[in-house]
């Protein structure tokens, strides 16, 4: 035989022969969600729970969103607005290993600020793109020494690039074209990018020669409703919801948090849903089952299918289409398979307890739902009438434990009040005046000083307390409020910051003080603090008080009890200063580009010290950090301070009890708090 014969027959070349075949065969197109499961790996620098290969079953919420990101669904814009911790950045990264290999162009990545993107790329892109064989293979690696590799911010790969930056550089958005885009966090994102407009309307603009097979990509948690970017893209889409199947009757039906119930206030809360259809209880032990079963359905229109679907009727539900191009996705954490019933629960609890501003993370984060700050003002004379006669001006009431006080500058006079603090952070106006004379004066703060070391109050035969904390506005007559305040323990320089995003009380920063002809380089410390969030927070109080005066004169024959985080005032207070409480409300303003910002604007003839000077004394109390108290930490704090002393008005349970009746709705044959029970708490309830 000749030796080219015995070449052809030697037993590898069949092997040799179908791994050529193998190689050169054209790969099967796979999906967005068949591309993750198939090759994304997760790196443990990640900070995921689950590390390895991508599995569905862990989140297969995700499946639907990403199914739309293929070419084979029509959509150009796919929303996905969620609650914190569901998979939103996920599915961004699955979308990217997709492009890359699947269909390579053009891609841009957007982050609400430079830390973010920087963030973004170290513990999310990077090492995706190194744990995954498939994507280390076609990214080309990082190098600083030619411009044909990657960098941080940019990564190269055959057929494309990808291009990461932040919603503020109207530079970062300029220049590229892109086929496909990521906004993350688009609700974070800043209405104006430098001088070219909405940063959002800059990225579309970069996907406009793509337009028959673009990808835009919109993932964030929401903001506050009425400015909300993801909320108002997820309004004009298909709003899709996702429902899952009734172990035991079989119906499928949203999980709504209203359905949601508990034993009990104390852990664990055994909670369970409450079936939408039949009245069911749901465990949490059926939880991984119904979610592997639940199924993305659009609601938009008034023909939607409402909370329940039978299950006869699915496929019908199934196969609706919705004429858009935007495919919007909501879901919150009820759904997710790594945060329990009981934790929610846990989670709602204690914001309730805390009040309006972790009222509105457990709204954002964990609901996924956009947060309404009530923008008209309260009525001022319904405020009036919720005073209780029986307290008084410079009187401590047995309720406040902790007490701050505010000063607001003015041209001729300082205006200043105290406030104390409770339980769920209860506030109580305890003391208020005017101190006459220019602020430029070195006497007019010889008698503020006076004036803050009178400010001693007693509870009966308890102990005495004074001010623990005392703001100061700088906003005018800077350097003399910066040359008062430097080194005078326990009071603090305050500047108001109007940004929504702004917190109660920020970072300080050393300011330089020039006062009678003399400089004191970074001499005072300047404390940033954020209006807009401590209106919203007042608001919410006011309300609260109102609503219980309602309720009062509803039933005056009824104990009702005070919610926790009311605004309690004084029966000496009068209807002038209740109208300053309230002369702020939120107006719309249109930018130059179009977007719409909330902002607080004051009502025409109204002053508005009183408003300023309760959300400073508002902001000390957050930087005593009693936000945080637990019940168990008020109950120790009271006897510190007040020892075991009989209060004047015996209330129980602060959180359940009314204090006192109102001024106005108490009948006067009603008889007072004094004696009475607290009220029993309902198990089983949802809020």
């Amino acid at each position: 035989m000749r030796p080219e014969a015995l070449e052809l027959c030697h037993p590898a070349r069949p092997v040799v022969f179908k791994a050529l075949a193998e190689a050169i065969r054209p790969q099967k197109r796979m999906s967005v969600p068949e591309w993750a499961e198939a090759r994304r790996v997760i790196s443990s620098e990640s900070g995921a729970r689950h590390t390895g290969r991508w599995r569905h079953d862990r989140a297969p919420h995700l499946i639907g969103i990403m199914e739309a990101l293929g070419p084979e669904d029509p959509a150009e814009d796919v929303v996905f607005i969620k609650s914190a911790q569901v998979g939103g950045s996920e599915v961004g990264i699955n979308f990217f290993g997709y492009v890359v290999e699947q269909d390579p162009g053009p891609v841009m990545i957007v982050l609400p600020s430079h830390d973010e993107a920087t963030k973004y790329v170290r513990t999310k892109l990077q090492p995706t793109i190194d744990e995954t064989p498939s994507l280390r293979r076609r990214v080309l690696e990082l190098t600083t020494k030619t411009e044909r590799g990657s960098t941080a911010s940019y990564k190269r790969f055959h057929g494309g690039f990808a291009q990461i930056t932040f919603a503020g550089s109207s530079k970062g958005l300029q220049m590229l074209s892109a086929r496909y885009t990521i906004g993350d966090e688009v609700s974070e994102w800043p209405a104006e990018a430098g001088e070219r407009g909405d940063p959002v309307a800059q990225l579309k603009a970069r996907t406009e020669i793509y337009e028959r097979d673009r990808k835009r990509l919109w993932v964030s948690t929401p903001g506050h409703l009425g400015s909300c970017r993801i909320t108002a893209d997820y309004e004009r889409s298909d709003k899709q919801r996702r429902y899952v199947p009734c172990p035991h009757c079989g119906a499928y039906q949203l999980l709504r948090f209203d359905r949601l119930k508990w034993e009990s206030d104390g852990w664990p809360h055994r909670a369970w849903f409450e079936c939408a259809a039949n009245g069911c209880v749901i465990d949490h032990m059926d939880k991984h089952a119904m979610m592997q079963a639940g199924v993305w359905i659009p609601t938009a229109g008034d023909d939607g299918p409402g909370d329940v679907i039978a299950p006869e009727d699915l496929p019908t539900w199934k196969a609706r289409v919705v004429p858009t191009r935007v495919r919007g996705f909501h879901i919150w954490r009820g759904y997710t398979l790594f945060s329990s019933w009981d934790s929610i629960v846990a989670e709602y609890l204690d914001a309730k307890r805390a009040g309006h501003d972790r009222l509105k993370v457990f709204s954002q984060q964990v609901l996924g739902e956009a947060w309404e700050d009530k923008g008209d003002a309260p009525d001022a004379e319904k405020l009036h009438k919720s005073r209780v006669a029986e307290l008084a001006r410079g009187v401590l009431p047995h309720g406040p434990v902790v007490l701050t006080g505010a000063t607001d500058v003015q041209g001729n006079r300082l205006e200043w009040a105290v406030w104390g603090w409770s339980e769920g952070m209860t506030r109580w106006l305890v003391d208020w005046g005017v101190i006459e004379g220019d602020p430029y004066d070195a006497g007019t703060w010889v008698r503020h000083t006076a004036m803050m070391e009178a400010r001693r109050y007693r509870l009966g035969a308890g102990g005495e307390i004074g001010v623990d904390a005392w703001a100061i506005d700088s906003g005018y007559a800077s350097h003399a409020v910066y040359h008062y305040c430097r080194g005078r323990p326990g009071v603090f320089a305050v500047d108001g910051r109007d940004g929504r995003t702004e917190p109660f009380i920020g970072t300080p920063r050393k300011v330089d003080v020039k006062w009678n002809g003399k400089r004191v380089p970074k001499g005072a410390v300047l404390w940033p603090v954020g209006t807009f969030a401590l209106k919203s927070d007042l608001y919410a109080s006011i309300r609260k008080a109102i609503h219980h005066a309602e309720a009062r004169s509803a039933s005056p024959e009824e104990v009702t009890p005070w919610a926790p985080g009311s605004m309690i005032l004084p029966g000496d207070v009068d209807l002038a200063y209740a109208e300053q409480l309230t002369s702020e409300h939120l107006a719309e303003i249109e930018t130059k580009s179009g977007q719409i910002v909330r902002r607080w604007e004051k009502l025409t003839g109204r002053p508005n010290e009183a408003l300023d000077i309760a959300g400073y004394a508002r902001a000390m109390a957050h930087h005593l950090r009693l936000d945080r108290l637990t019940p168990d930490q008020w109950a120790q704090l009271r006897l510190e301070r007040f020892g075991n002393a009989p209060p004047d008005d015996p209330q129980g349970d602060l959180f359940e009890v009314a204090v006192a009746a109102p001024v106005v709705e108490a009948p006067k044959d009603t008889k007072g708090p004094e004696g009475q029970k607290p009220g029993r708490r309902v198990r089983g309830r949802a809020r």
